[in-house]
């Protein structure tokens, strides 16, 4: 059983860094990979208040920090009543992350080397040591970043050219993008792009939630097809 402190926030699709809470947790079951659903009573989390809720299943969560960072949350459970997301600090502790909190910005770091929030240089963090901004004993003995190495690999172009769709929605090319770090205006955190392959003419909607998608999809489909006619 593990303790659990939650404060109020109004964006049910933040995640909040929380140093007391044993567990981490996530209100949207979509978000959760690999789940498995858990039998009642089989984990059960306790609330600040004293309340017992008991989680309805467990996963990983590959929370997107920046376009090229990624944190994988193991063991992360799935608890629909919650208001807000937690990773626990705990519990990345335990994983081997080190911290640093250092002119309003949190760093995590593993194995020596900058792993998250930002994959600063070592000519950065050498910066930040000679300002006894941060502690490391030997910067010469960092290890690798994996990461680090594979954004600056190259690849060979590709060979030939592809063919476009003969007529109009003969095909349809679609991406998401989400959660994004700042909300627009109406609370929008997702959005999701349809581009007609034949006139190359590409759509926008804006969401709230990722569990928007199918119905952006279908209210595409039905502004399309009325403004050409053609029904697929």
């Amino acid at each position: 059983m593990f303790v659990v402190e939650v404060n109020m926030v109004t964006n049910s699709a933040s995640w909040v860094l929380d140093t007391g809470c044993g567990a981490h947790i996530c209100n949207d079951l979509q978000v959760l990979q690999r789940s498995r659903k858990l039998t009642k009573d089989e984990v059960v989390l306790r609330l600040d208040d004293g309340k017992a809720v008991t989680t309805e299943a467990v996963g990983i969560i590959n929370l997107v920090v920046s376009d090229r960072v990624r944190l994988e949350l193991k063991n992360c459970y799935f608890l629909p009543s919650m208001i807000k997301n937690i990773i626990s600090i705990l519990l990345l502790d335990n994983a081997g992350f080190e911290f640093l909190i250092n002119k309003n910005c949190f760093y995590l770091m593993k194995d020596g080397s900058s792993h998250l929030l930002g994959h600063i240089s070592q000519d950065r963090m050498k910066r930040l040591v000679d300002s006894k901004s941060l502690e490391i004993d030997n910067l010469d003995n960092l290890l690798a970043c994996e990461s680090c190495l594979k954004g600056k690999m190259t690849k060979k172009p590709f060979v030939g050219q592809s063919k476009l769709a003969n007529g109009l929605l003969d095909l349809i090319h679609t991406d998401f993008c989400g959660p994004l770090n700042t909300q627009a205006r109406g609370g929008f955190s997702y959005f999701i792009t349809f581009t007609d392959d034949h006139s190359r003419y590409g759509y926008v909607y804006l969401m709230r939630y990722k569990s928007e998608a199918f119905v952006k999809f279908k209210e595409f489909r039905l502004e399309v097809e009325n403004q050409t006619g053609r029904k697929n």
